[in-house]
This record gives structure tokens, sequence and C-alpha cells, in this order.
């Protein structure tokens, strides 16, 4: 009797990948097809949202008691969990993988959402028509090889989550969650950010509002907004930037002092790092016709 073929690791199966994109950081797509597999899943970076395109009939888990695939059923595979699959006839699928503090800021923005509650469950095979619209008609259909659709796909990729968040079991027990500022001081520090992101904004300052010493105030901080100050503060100085990229053909350098940053190449490095293209790219994608003579 022949032995079963063991499980290789996902990054080692026959998989094909058609295309991938990476949008920032902490987001990124990727389209596969793979077939005839035995292949285990683990994730230990990012969480892993996956939708069957075409096939998957013969697809099922082997380390617990599940569904078969087929087009339009997800899986969700949070950040840690493992999975052990059997491939059967030719299938394609999408994969986006995301960051733990992405889904928390995105929940905290949206919803107001503590993001100390935000537990993602594992989902095998589900169904959910209006992801499956936002994925296949929407995502799948995008040109992921232009830089002019970042802005789109990133829309999308924030709706395809906000919609996950509003139709999935995702909280916690209010009970077990400690640490972390109380809500009037995490609002107080927030609202003095704001008021002031112009300037250089020093920790002690956020610390003295908050009544803390300066290191426990950037872990109790971490965990009641899913980043430190420091990343907070460079989001809201970003967040300004792009209104006035889209309000005012003021010229970059300009726009870099008034949203207090210390110059043109300083925020232009983070914005890419966050927005996924450049102060100017974004721009154009805002404006297609706009002159850019002011804005390089």
């Amino acid at each position: 009797m022949n032995k079963p073929a063991s499980h290789v690791s996902f990054d080692l199966s026959n998989k094909r990948c058609f295309r991938q994109r990476a949008l920032t950081k902490g987001l990124r797509w990727a389209h596969y097809q793979n077939e005839q597999d035995r292949l285990f899943y683990i994730n230990d970076q990012q969480h892993t949202l996956s939708m069957y395109l075409e096939g998957g009939f013969q697809t099922h888990r082997t380390d617990i008691q599940s569904v078969y695939g087929a087009p339009g059923r997800f899986c969700l595979m949070p950040k840690g969990s493992e999975s052990r699959w059997q491939l059967g006839e030719p299938q394609q699928f999408m994969h986006l993988y995301f960051d733990d503090n992405h889904l928390k800021q995105l929940a905290l923005r949206v919803f107001d959402l503590d993001p100390r509650l935000i537990q993602l469950p594992e989902l095998t095979f589900s169904e959910h028509p209006a992801l499956e619209a936002l994925v296949r008609h929407t995502m799948s259909s995008i040109n992921w090889d232009s830089s002019d659709s970042q802005l789109m796909m990133e829309q999308v990729t924030d709706t395809i989550l906000v919609t996950l968040l509003q139709n999935t079991s995702i909280t916690k027990q209010l009970r077990l969650v400690k640490g972390g500022l109380a809500p009037r001081v995490t609002q107080l520090v927030c609202d003095f950010i704001h008021a002031n992101y112009q300037r250089q904004i020093y920790l002690h300052e956020l610390a003295e509002l908050a009544q803390l010493s300066e290191y426990h105030f950037c872990r109790m901080f971490k965990q009641s907004m899913a980043q430190t100050p420091q990343q907070y503060l460079t989001e809201v100085r970003i967040e300004r930037v792009k209104q006035h990229l889209g309000s005012s053909q003021q010229g970059l350098a300009d726009i870099s002092l008034l949203c207090g940053f210390s110059n043109q190449s300083h925020m232009g490095r983070y914005f890419k790092q966050l927005v996924g293209i450049s102060p100017s790219g974004y721009r154009r994608q805002l404006f297609p016709t706009m002159l850019t003579s002011n804005c390089s």
C-alpha cells in the first residue's frame, strides 16, 4: 500500500502566482492557482482572508472536519493559526494579507471599537455574497500592475475589512480586557495631538497629560490605540497632507512644513510608507489632468 504524500508548506507547494500587489506595509494581495496538493498553512506574520474564484470542489481541510470549497467561499486564517489541506482539481483563489494593527486601527476609526476587543475567528469555506461581490467584481477586475490603481485598491480593501468586521463575531469579552488608557485620557491625548500636529510634540507632554511616566504612557497608549504615539502622530500628519493635496495646488515643500514635517523628503518617505505611493502620485490620481510642474 502506497504511503500518502506528506504535507508541504504553502510556500513550497505547487501554487502558481498570477499577480501580487503590496499596498502598504500591512496590506498585500495575491492571486494564485493550485491543484492536487497536500499542504499546511501557518500564519506567523499576518492574518489571511482567502476567497475561491474558480474550482475548489474537491478541496477540504484534513486537520478538522470541514465542508468542501467552491467558488465564492471564504476562509479566514488569523495570525497564529495552523491548518492542513487536501487540494483536488485546479482552483484559483485570492489572498488578502493584512496585519493586526491595520485591522485594529480600522475598527477604531470606523466603529470607535476598542482595539483590545478585536479577536478574529477562524473560518473555513464561509459564504458571504457582499464580500464575494467586492472581491470578484471589484478587486479581481482592477489592473494591479497600474500605479493609478493604488487608491482604488486601498479603498476596496478597507471596505472588505469593514464588511468583515460588521459580519463576523470578532470581539472578546469586555471583562477580559486589561490595561490601556482610560477612554477620557485617550481622548485628551488624541485631541492634543490633533491640535498640535504642526509642531514638534514631545513625549513628556503627552505623558504629563495622562499623568504617567513616559514608559508606562507609551505601553498603555499602544494597548489602547494599536500603535505608538509617534505612529499616531505621523498618521494624523499624513491625513492632513492628503487633505492639502486634494484641496489646493500648494507645492509639496510648503505642505510638508504646514503638516509638521521637517522637509519635503521627510514627508515623502512617510507618505510612501503609509499610503503606498508618493505625494505627487497621490495628487495625480486625485486630479489626473492637473499640471504637476509645482508638485514634483
